[in-house]
C-alpha cells in the first residue's frame, strides 16, 4: 500500500513538472530592446509573472485594466511593465506573501488564518505601494529639473529660435533626466506627424504635475497667439526656483517638530534610566537604605 502511494505522488509530482515545461515553453522570450530593465526583484519571478499574465491577469476588469495604466504613465514605468504584467505581480507577491508566512507558521507551529490573510493583502499591496514610492521620487526630479529646463527653452526661443528649435537644443544641451527624456518623446510624436500643441499635451498628461501643466499651457497659448514665450518660460523658471527654496526653508523648520516624536519615545526615557541607575547606585552607596 505504501508504495502504490508513493507511486501515484511520484507520479503527480512528474506530471506537475511536465505542465509546468510545457507552460514555460509556449511563453515566447520576451523582447525588452526598446524597454526599461527590470529591478532584480522582478527578474526573479519574472516568468512566473509572464505565466500569471497571461492565465489570470486577462480576468482583469478593463476599468481596474486602465486605472492601472495611468498610474504606470504618472510613475513613469509605463515602459517597464504593461498593464497586465502589474497586475499580475499583485497576485504573485500576494502569493509569495503567504507562502512565507506558512512557512514562518510551520516553523513557529502556529497558524492564524487572519495573519494569512493579512499577509496576503500586504504582498497584494505590495506593488502598489512601490509603485507610489517610484511615483513620489519622479515627481520631486520632474519638479527640480524643470528650473534648468526652462531656463534652456528661453536661451532658445531669445535666441531667435522656434518653440521646435528650443526643444532640440534643450535636448542637445540639457543634462540627462525625467524631464528632458519627456521632451525627447514630444520630439518623436512631432516627427512621426502629430501637432506640436496635441504633443505637448501628450506629455502634460504623462507626467500630471502641476508646474509641467502650467507649462505646457503657456508653450501652447504662445503658439496660438504668436506672443514671445521667452520672457513667461524665464518667469516661470524664476517662480519655480523660488519654490523650490521655500520649499527647502519649510522642511528645515519642520525638522525640530518631527524630531520631538524620537526624542519622547527613544532618546528621553534612556536618559531618565540612566539618570535613575546613578542616582540609585549614588544613594545605595551612601547607605541612605
Amino acid at each position: 500500500m505504501i508504495w502504490l502511494i508513493c507511486a501515484l505522488l511520484g507520479g503527480a509530482i512528474l506530471i506537475l513538472f511536465w505542465l509546468t515545461g510545457e507552460e514555460l515553453e509556449e511563453l515566447q522570450e520576451e523582447d525588452r530592446e526598446y524597454k526599461d530593465p527590470l529591478p532584480p526583484f522582478m527578474r526573479m519571478v519574472w516568468p512566473v509573472v509572464r505565466w500569471a499574465d497571461r492565465r489570470v491577469a486577462v480576468f482583469v476588469p478593463q476599468a481596474l485594466r486602465e486605472r492601472v495604466e495611468r498610474r504606470l504613465v504618472s510613475g513613469g514605468l509605463i515602459h517597464l511593465i504593461e498593464t497586465g504584467q502589474f497586475v499580475a505581480l499583485k497576485i504573485v507577491t500576494a502569493l509569495l506573501a503567504m507562502f512565507a508566512y506558512l512557512f514562518a507558521a510551520w516553523m513557529l507551529q502556529r497558524f492564524d488564518l487572519v495573519f494569512l490573510l493579512a499577509s496576503a493583502a500586504l504582498g497584494f499591496f505590495l506593488p502598489d505601494m512601490w509603485l507610489g514610492d517610484i511615483r513620489r521620487a519622479y515627481v520631486r526630479t520632474v519638479c527640480k529639473e524643470l528650473p534648468t529646463l526652462l531656463d534652456f527653452l528661453t536661451l532658445g526661443l531669445e535666441s531667435g529660435q522656434n518653440l521646435g528649435g528650443a526643444i532640440r537644443l534643450t535636448l542637445a544641451k540639457a543634462p540627462p533626466g525625467a524631464l528632458r527624456l519627456e521632451f525627447a518623446r514630444v520630439m518623436r510624436d512631432i516627427s512621426a506627424g502629430v501637432p506640436r500643441a496635441e504633443a505637448l499635451t501628450r506629455m502634460q498628461a504623462r507626467v500630471d504635475i502641476k508646474e509641467v501643466t502650467v507649462m505646457v499651457a503657456a508653450m501652447i497659448q504662445a503658439e496660438k497667439v504668436g506672443a514671445s514665450l521667452g520672457p513667461v518660460l524665464r518667469e516661470q523658471a524664476a517662480q519655480r526656483r523660488t519654490e523650490r527654496f521655500l520649499a527647502a526653508e519649510k522642511k528645515a523648520f519642520e525638522a525640530p517638530v518631527k524630531m520631538i516624536a524620537p526624542l519622547v519615545i527613544f532618546i528621553f526615557p534612556c536618559t531618565f534610566a540612566f539618570l535613575g541607575y546613578f542616582l540609585w547606585q549614588k544613594v545605595a552607596g551612601s547607605g541612605a537604605f
